[in-house]
C-alpha cells in the first residue's frame, strides 16, 4: 500500500515539475529576428527577450550623398534608419558613441529587396548595387562591451 502511494507521488511531481519547465522553456525562446523585418521598425527587446515594435525606421535625407545624424542609444534597443540610393555605388558609414567606451555598433544593412548584410562594426564601407531604400540598423555588440545608454553620431557618405 506504501508503495502505491509512494509512486502516486512522485508521478505527479515528475508531471508537475515537466509542465512547469516546458512553460518557461516557451517564454525563454522569444527572441527578436531582425532578418525578418520587411517593414521599417525599430525592435526593442525587453529584458524578458520578448520583441516590441516601437516606431517606424528614422527616415534620412542625404544632401550631396551625404549626411550626420545623432541618434540615442538604450540598453537593448535597435535603431533603424532609412534612406534612399539613387543610383548604385559606395557607401561609407561610421557610427561613434560620444562616450569614449560607448557600446554601439552597425549591427545590419537591409537593401531594397530586403536581403540583409551584417553584423558591422562602427565603421563599414558597403557596395550598393540596387537604387531604392536601405536601411541601417544600430545596435549595442551584444558580444563585447558593456550595455551603451547615450548618444551617438551617424554618419553615411555614398560615393559614385
Amino acid at each position: 500500500m506504501y508503495l502505491k502511494s509512494f509512486f502516486y507521488t512522485v508521478g505527479t511531481v515528475v508531471l508537475f515539475c515537466g509542465a512547469c519547465n516546458s512553460n518557461n522553456q516557451q517564454q525563454q525562446n522569444t527572441t527578436a529576428d531582425t532578418t525578418q523585418m520587411d517593414t521599417d521598425t525599430t525592435v526593442a527587446e525587453t529584458d524578458t527577450g520578448t520583441a516590441v515594435a516601437t516606431q517606424d525606421s528614422i527616415p534620412l535625407t542625404l544632401v550631396n550623398g551625404a549626411v550626420e545624424q545623432k541618434g540615442m542609444m538604450e540598453k537593448g534597443k535597435h535603431i533603424v534608419f532609412s534612406f534612399d540610393v539613387p543610383k548604385p555605388g559606395k557607401l561609407q558609414a561610421s557610427v561613434k558613441p560620444d562616450e569614449t567606451n560607448g557600446n554601439v555598433r552597425i549591427a545590419q544593412i537591409f537593401m531594397p529587396d530586403n536581403t540583409a548584410d551584417g553584423p558591422f562594426g562602427m565603421d563599414m564601407s558597403y557596395d550598393l548595387k540596387q537604387t531604392g531604400k536601405y536601411r541601417l540598423v544600430i545596435s549595442e555588440n551584444q558580444m563585447a562591451g558593456d550595455p551603451y545608454n547615450g548618444p551617438f553620431t551617424l554618419t553615411i557618405k555614398l560615393a559614385k
